[in-house]
């Protein structure tokens, strides 16, 4: 019964490889290649927006018809994606995917509390983990071959069927145990406990945080408009939110109270602190290895490895270990040491010179990131009442996005500015230093074509803009 919801995993995290090696493809084609990141952050943003919002929806619907329905939205978002007649239509339709793909995720670990013993729940949770990296690995292969041979739009749409078969198999097979939903079972009685001023004031403050560490600093400046307005936004939903879950809402989509409990605050904590660190050190890799080795974008991509594989690893031993001796807090304080370990190995060996074993630094940290995705999910669900576990497990879902998205978004900004300081000290006395260090920030291509004096420039200015990137990124698991 549980291997169909490992159907839904697989495909959502397929995606999200899928788009990291189409969306050049797709966006070139529609000739806007600027809006080209839209593809991913839209699905990103819609998911941080979703996924909180699931845990109590499943409270008040029952945890498969809110599957379902992510489903549903998933394969929708996927149809209006291979259909899309212009570059705004298709990212319209990535939102909706990825309000689809925070509930094929969410709800499964949400699901997994219901079905299967407590000490159990992380060896399960370890099964998810090596689906999701399979889906991850197969991805961003398959969405390739797929551009290449029949057209980018099939690499969405051969996602539609086995959506629609996902549908009908949790329909037939998944049989969940009944919940109590206060007697009642009236469409419209379930539809009046919604807290929906909550869900949207919480929303709004999400998304305008969001953009704010997407836009801010490398779309716009921070003194632009957009970003003042999204800060603006954030602070009053917020503020809003919080009164209306305090005052107001017979039955929050969010239990403020929730936040006090240290269990829950610390699983927060970690999970997102953990997220910024591993999301910037996967951004950060391709780069470099496509500067020091002149690989290419694929061959870059197969670095990476270690820490996949490291992940899959740190979920099954932590999957184990909890099972037999119940306790997730060693776990987690490995989960750190081990992420320091990687960070340190980098810093210290990583110069440019890079070998086959030294490739296999960042091991550590992948392994670390299982191991606290693990051990963090256990933690929160033994820590909190058990009608409370889907929201905050939502939650716990959401913080480890938004720490992707600042781990993205912070990465990027603090290689921008450290490459900018190197390339001007390095090119100074050059006539055409402006031209150079504008097509060295802005082409890879152009610092790999770069030979004799001028690579001996931009290279080691590229190795030092990664170790600021390493550095900074570090700080947060102390």
């Amino acid at each position: 019964m549980i291997s169909v919801l490992l159907i839904g995993v697989f495909i959502s995290q397929a995606d999200t490889s899928l788009v990291l090696a189409t969306y050049g493809q797709i966006s070139s084609e529609f000739h806007d290649l600027e809006s080209g990141s839209w593809l991913l952050s839209s699905y990103m943003l819609a998911m941080c927006v979703a996924q909180p919002l699931y845990g109590k929806l499943s409270d008040i619907f029952g945890r498969k018809r809110c599957l379902q329905a992510a489903y549903i939205l998933f394969a929708i978002g996927t149809a209006g994606s291979g259909l899309g007649l212009t570059m705004s239509q298709v990212i319209a339709a990535r939102g909706v995917q990825g309000t689809g793909g925070a509930g094929m995720v969410c709800m499964v670990s949400i699901l997994l509390t219901d079905l299967v013993p407590l000490h159990e729940v992380a060896a399960y949770r370890s099964y998810v983990n090596i689906v999701q990296t399979v889906g991850r690995s197969c991805g961003g292969v398959v969405g390739g071959l797929l551009t290449q041979t029949v057209g980018w739009r099939w690499a969405f749409l051969c996602q539609f069927p086995p959506t629609v078969i996902a549908i009908a198999l949790v329909e037939w097979k998944l049989h969940v145990p009944q919940r109590d939903t206060h007697g009642n079972h009236n469409t419209w009685a379930k539809l009046k406990r919604i807290d929906f001023a909550g869900a949207f004031f919480m929303s709004l403050a999400i998304l305008s945080a969001l953009l704010v560490l997407d836009m801010g600093g490398q779309k716009y400046p921070y003194n632009h408009p957009i970003i003042i307005i999204s800060i603006c936004l954030a602070v009053a939903g917020s503020i809003i939110f919080c009164l209306i879950e305090k005052y107001w809402a017979k039955e929050p989509i969010f239990p403020l109270h929730l936040l006090t409990h240290f269990v829950v605050v610390t699983s927060y904590a970690i999970l997102s602190l953990q997220n910024v660190a591993q999301t910037a050190l996967m951004f950060i890799i391709p780069i470099y290895f496509q500067v020091t080795k002149n690989a290419t974008p694929a061959v870059a991509g197969l670095y990476l490895i270690p820490a996949v594989v490291g992940n899959t690893i740190g979920g099954l031993v932590t999957g184990a270990w909890i099972k037999k001796t119940g306790s997730y807090k060693m776990p987690t304080i490995l989960a750190s040491i081990s992420s320091m370990a990687a960070f340190t190995l980098l810093l210290l060996l990583w110069r440019g010179d890079t070998n086959l074993l030294q490739s296999l630094f960042i091991f550590p940290g992948g392994f670390a990131t299982g191991v606290a995705h693990s051990a963090v999910f256990i933690g929160l669900t033994s820590g909190v009442a058990e009608d409370e576990v889907a929201i905050a497990g939502s939650g716990l879902y959401l913080s480890g996005n938004v720490g992707a998205v600042s781990g993205v978004s912070g990465a990027s900004a603090v290689f921008q500015v450290a490459l900018q300081e190197s390339l001007r000290k390095r090119l100074q006395g050059r006539q055409d230093a402006a031209e150079v260090m504008k097509k060295a920030l802005s082409d890879i291509n152009y610092v790999q074509r770069a030979r004799g004096q001028l690579r001996e420039a931009l290279v080691p200015a590229y190795i030092f803009a990664t170790h600021q990137v390493f550095g900074t990124t570090s700080v947060p698991l102390i």
